[in-house]
């Protein structure tokens, strides 16, 4: 049964089975009408309508559920017109970013103004979490995008990752602490010093993490948070040590923090990570590469395209 068909099974039934009535408001005569019906039960060997004495009084069990799903079917369908006709003018749709709060600060409050005001017709749904847990989520196909560190342990075979900014890991802290007055630090200096580093959702966690247990290093950790700002805010008045993306430097607005670097650092690797697919649609596709454009190219972004 095609859309017409169902359309006039939907018809017949919206008419109270009367098939002179429904026949008029489909400028149809009644005998193809009767014969539409027939041929679709005969192909499908089955009985939609109870007959009494040849005419129509009622949908069988099997009728009822398939009346319900029509109905379902002819709405998607009148939906697919609607939005077809819409995008010849204008491209609608929604998509959804995952960027942790961090890097949202500290990469993407332009890019995301920008894409946003320039594509008024566009939802970019934006879900501030932590990396780990973006991760996850993509993995999930709970979002469309997910702004994640390297190493991601993503599957290559699922996920494409493409890098669109370099940096480091640097440490943060009171120019009052003792390590302060050094130009250049090394991790066995963190040995028995209270650091503050972001919590367990977050892949710099699991970094840092690794990193001591490479070194055989048990790491004093002081406070967990959520937050970057607080994290900072928090070694003002304490000894605390935080370990933070180096481009955090621009967003502190005090003079008694100093930003110190280690030896060997840990790399701060920001990937545009998204499932690998046969296709990705218009607005799929204008997103990823108005990021790239943007992070590895430098260009603006500009509203996506009609045509």
């Amino acid at each position: 049964m095609d859309i017409t068909q169902l359309t006039y099974f939907v018809a017949i039934v919206e008419n109270r089975f009367n098939l002179s009535m429904t026949s008029k408001k489909l400028h149809l005569s009644q005998p193809a009408l009767t014969q539409y019906i027939r041929k679709f039960e005969d192909e499908e060997k089955t009985e939609l309508f109870i007959r009494s004495n040849g005419r129509l009084i009622g949908l069988t069990n099997v009728g009822e559920n398939f009346y319900t799903n029509a109905r379902i079917v002819l709405a998607q369908h009148e939906r697919m017109l609607k939005e077809l006709r819409e995008n010849t003018t204008s491209v609608k749709g929604s998509i959804r970013i995952g960027i942790p709060p961090l890097i949202l600060t500290v990469l993407f409050t332009e890019v995301l103004a920008q894409l946003i005001t320039r594509n008024p017709e566009i939802r970019f749904d934006v879900l501030e979490e932590g990396a780990f847990d973006l991760r996850k989520k993509l993995i999930l196909h709970e979002i469309d995008f997910a702004i994640l560190l390297q190493p991601s342990d993503l599957n290559p075979q699922s996920f494409r990752e493409d890098v669109i900014h370099q940096d480091e890991l640097t440490a943060f802290m009171s120019i009052h602490n003792p390590l302060a007055q050094k130009k250049v630090i090394s991790w066995t200096d963190l040995k028995h010093r209270n650091l503050a580093i972001f919590s367990e959702s977050f892949m710099i966690h699991h970094q840092l993490i690794r990193k001591f247990s490479s070194i055989n290093l048990v790491p004093q950790v002081a406070l967990t948070s959520s937050s970057w700002d607080f994290l900072l805010e928090s070694t003002r008045p304490s000894d605390f040590i935080t370990i933070l993306p180096s481009p955090i430097r621009h967003h502190m607005y005090f003079n008694d923090v100093v930003e110190v670097p280690f030896d060997h650092p840990i790399s701060w690797h920001v990937i545009l990570a998204y499932p690998l697919k046969s296709h990705y649609n218009r607005i799929e596709t204008y997103t990823r590469d108005s990021i790239l454009n943007y992070f590895l190219k430098g260009k603006a972004i500009e509203p996506i395209s009609i045509g």
